[in-house]
């Protein structure tokens, strides 16, 4: 494969319950926020704990990290779209918007100096189930007479009972499709639903549609959450976490105290274009994309995740970019609390990077689902601009031997390289390789 060191990040912009925008996020992530907490203070219609929710069997399912007092119609143009736009549509809408202005891209739309037809969008998403009040009136109406549900009558009453755009609200693939309408882009619009790699499927996707010829630019985002009450009920092969003290330590990647994954909600966008269109139009690139790998290897019977996926793909990675291990300043980890998985991160990082100290949204922001690999970009770009190390956010004891991999506040990034990583429990892994531009 070529190295894809001439593809650049222009614009990057996160939507996150610590913060809207790179600049806003940054300053909290930097300043070590934690965004976990009970779901009591949700403010979008989701599901909250009952009084009593911490004497309950599995209290942790009402853990944790929402976006509070998201506004859409700060974002959303033209607002008309926002009956037929998700919460997670909403929220990649926001990031887009922000990512294209804060790289001039929305400008250079509008002045015609790009043509539509090179702008592609590539998104990495997941199922959307919407609230379940969105269907009560039609599941109430399915009874029969003696009040029993019966499944042969929803498909002729949510005929009648469900609004016609009720389906365009939930599709996996809309949040790159009403991205792509608002700037009249007639490139590519693909869609990646992929579990924890998403996102990043979705920047190497990018990568081939730019090195094709078929885009000039790329809008590469992703959404998603694991607090919607659908996900809540159903969480796959994520357990179920403890109740900390205090509450907001509960994701604790990587530390012999970790159960379980805590669940948020967030989405990131990057604009992605070759690093001559962006000196040719005056933009300094934030970040160049020196490689970007993924691999699978099947996991051990009864294991989540796969270590020996996890190394392939950081030792592709650097094979690609043409580095050694000692040239990555800082692992944005994908560590998230369930013992297995981090295991098998750690597994694969000694074997791979055996010094760069790592660096855990998922303690402060909570899984966001498919958006957590845009999660992820968002920090290795901006590490890389603000040549800051954050703090690990380790929110308990560190596993024997790997204490010297975690630091306890901000420290300047002294290497140029930055290695972001995500996996599945399934044996899929990606790592990205991003270098100062």
């Amino acid at each position: 494969m070529s190295r894809s060191y001439d593809v650049v990040v222009t614009g990057v912009a996160p939507v996150t319950p610590i913060g809207i925008g790179a600049d806003s996020f940054w300053r909290n992530f930097v300043a070590s926020s934690l965004a976990v907490g009970t779901l009591d203070r949700r403010t979008d219609g989701g599901p909250k704990p009952p009084a009593n929710w911490l004497e309950l069997p599995e209290s942790g399912s009402w853990l944790g990290a929402p976006i509070v007092d998201f506004v859409s119609e700060q974002f959303v143009r033209p607002r008309k779209a926002l009956k037929v736009m998700s919460r997670e549509i909403q929220t990649a809408f926001a990031a887009s918007a922000l990512a294209m202005e804060a790289c001039g891209f929305d400008q250079l739309v509008r002045d015609g100096g790009i043509a539509v037809d090179r702008i592609a969008t590539v998104f990495g998403s997941q199922m959307f189930y919407g609230p379940t009040s969105e269907l009560q009136e039609a599941i109430q109406n399915s009874r029969d007479e003696t009040g029993a549900y019966d499944i042969g009558r929803f498909g002729s009453v949510a005929m009648r009972d469900v609004t016609p755009l009720w389906m365009l609200k939930y599709l996996p693939n809309m949040p790159a499709c009403h991205v792509g309408i608002s700037i009249g882009a007639q490139g590519a619009n693909n869609t990646i639903v992929a579990g924890d790699v998403s996102v990043t499927s979705a920047l190497i996707e990018s990568i081939g549609v730019l090195r094709r010829g078929i885009a000039d630019a790329v809008i590469c985002g992703g959404s998603g959450t694991m607090i919607d009450s659908t996900r809540m009920v159903y969480r796959g092969d994520f357990p179920v976490p403890r109740v900390a003290d205090p509450i907001e330590h509960s994701s604790r990647p990587h530390t012999t105290e970790a159960c379980g994954v805590v669940g948020g909600e967030a989405a990131a966008t990057l604009v992605v274009e070759f690093a001559e269109a962006a000196r040719r139009r005056g933009v300094r690139p934030l970040a160049e994309i020196l490689a970007a790998v993924s691999r699978f290897a099947t996991p051990s019977p009864g294991q989540r995740g796969s270590a020996s996926s996890i190394a392939a793909a950081v030792e592709g990675a650097l094979a690609q970019a043409g580095l050694r291990p000692d040239d990555i300043g800082m692992v944005v980890s994908h560590g998230m609390g369930d013992p297995t998985r981090d295991a098998a991160e750690r597994q694969a990082i000694t074997q791979t990077i055996p010094r760069a100290p790592l660096v855990m949204p998922i303690a402060s922001l909570g899984h966001s689902g498919a958006a957590i690999g845009g999660i992820h970009l968002a920090v290795g770009v901006l590490a890389l601009v603000h040549r800051m190390i954050p703090a690990s956010m380790l929110l308990g004891t560190p596993i024997p031997g790997w204490e010297d991999r975690f630091i306890a506040s901000p420290q300047p990034l002294d290497r140029d390289a930055v290695l972001v990583l995500t996996h599945t429990g399934q044996g899929v892994a990606n790592a990205v390789i991003l270098g100062s531009a």
